[in-house]
Order: C-alpha cells, then sequence, then structure tokens
C-alpha cells in the first residue's frame, strides 16, 4: 500500500498538467484523511450523505459527479451497497495508462489554458464555487503538500482563489522560501490552517529572529591592585 505522502505527492504530479474539478480535488483529499485516520484498511464505506458534507455541497447529485470523476481518472474505485449499507471506496494508484487514456479523449488543460477558461467561465457563470488550478509552482514535497492542503481549506471556507490571486500567493511563497527555507513555509501554513486563521501571517516567521549581538573585541590590561583584566572598548 503507498503511503498517504506518495499518494499526494501522485496526485499533485498529475495536477501539474491535468484539469480536475475543485469538487473532486477536495473530495480526494478528504477521503485521504478518512483512511489515513482509520490506519489505511483496505475499505472504507462512506454514505451519500458524507460525500456531500466532505465537499459542503447541498445536492446529492453534485457530490456524485465529483466522486465519478475520480473514479473515472483511476484514483478512487468503489462498489455500490444496499439498502442500510453504505458504498464501499477503495484507494487505488492513478496509472500512467489510465492518465495517457484521458489525455486523448478528452485533452488536457494547461494552467495557462484553464485560466482562460475561467474567466470566461466566471463571465457567464458568476455562481460557481470552483477554485482555479493551482499553477506549477516547483516546491519541495513537503511545502506542496502543505500549500495544496491549504488551497483545499480555502475551498473549505468557501474562499477559493481566483487566477489572480492565487498566482499572486504563489509569487509570496517562493518570496518566503527563499528568506525562510520550506520547511518554516511549510511549517507556517499548517500553524495557520491548524488555527483556522482567513489568511497565512508570514509576520510569524519574523518572531523569534534576532540578529547577532555585535563582535566585541577586549584587550588586556592591569588594574588597581595590579591583577590582569580583560578591557572592551
Amino acid at each position: 500500500m503507498l503511503s498517504y505522502m506518495e499518494l499526494l505527492n501522485d496526485f499533485h504530479r498529475w495536477l501539474r498538467s491535468n484539469y480536475l474539478p475543485g469538487n473532486s480535488r477536495l473530495l480526494y483529499y478528504s477521503l485521504l484523511a478518512v483512511f489515513n485516520e482509520a490506519g489505511w484498511p483496505e475499505s472504507i464505506q462512506v454514505d451519500n450523505y458524507r460525500l456531500m458534507s466532505m465537499i459542503d455541497v447541498r445536492t446529492e447529485r453534485v457530490a456524485i459527479s465529483a466522486r465519478d470523476k475520480l473514479v473515472d481518472l483511476g484514483f478512487i474505485r468503489y462498489s455500490r451497497g444496499k439498502k442500510g449499507c453504505p458504498n464501499t471506496y477503495f484507494i487505488t494508484r492513478n496509472t500512467i495508462e489510465k492518465v495517457s487514456q484521458f489525455d486523448s479523449e478528452s485533452g488536457s488543460v494547461s494552467v495557462s489554458q484553464f485560466d482562460s477558461q475561467l474567466c470566461s467561465h466566471i463571465k457567464t457563470n458568476t455562481k460557481s464555487k470552483e477554485s482555479p488550478i493551482s499553477p506549477s509552482t516547483d516546491f519541495g514535497p513537503e511545502l506542496q503538500s502543505a500549500f495544496s492542503d491549504w488551497l483545499a481549506y480555502k475551498q473549505e471556507k468557501r474562499q477559493g482563489y481566483k487566477p489572480t490571486g492565487l498566482r499572486s500567493l504563489v509569487t509570496q511563497v517562493q518570496k518566503r522560501v527563499k528568506q525562510h527555507g520550506e520547511a518554516a513555509v511549510a511549517a507556517l501554513i499548517r500553524e495557520c490552517m491548524a488555527s483556522n486563521w482567513q489568511g497565512i501571517v508570514w509576520d510569524k516567521l519574523k518572531v523569534g529572529e534576532q540578529p547577532p549581538p555585535p563582535r566585541r573585541t577586549g584587550r588586556l590590561d592591569v588594574d588597581e591592585n595590579g591583577e590582569e583584566v580583560v578591557r572592551f572598548d
């Protein structure tokens, strides 16, 4: 069985060159979290009402559509339940063959293509709640995981980023990485989520960072009692 991090990394690599609706992305993150909390059993049972709550939608049709997209792409599979017995879900690895097949059938969407499509879509349907795909970031695994979790966190709060805001966020993260390193930035992002904050409080990276004291040079001298002492200028 693949580890939690391996599954996330595979998913993030796939997202770099393919488009997946925001509800489907959030559902995948939520299902991974449930499997992780349960200790990675072979399968879990989830009814459709819980599926709806995972992505904060009010209609069963929307939740099923998000689920079916993940099934079509090979990220999950499920077996239908019966009355009083919920559907059973399995996490599967998205294979190269499945991705290639999907790309050839429906076409992968690049970040720039999606940005232009999103702008057009917003003009015709302002009620859409899908957030834009994460642009290419070239972050390491730890920071990429935290960054993607932050996007899902904001989506859950119905504060998803539009393309311009998302690009600005990436620029801010890249700037702080140069100053403080990826581990510090990833830890801050997760701290902000755990504290249920609306945004990333970048100023916290400065807490505890004090410049080293100036070096003082001493000289050997003799005090009034004739004893050697070191005096500082």
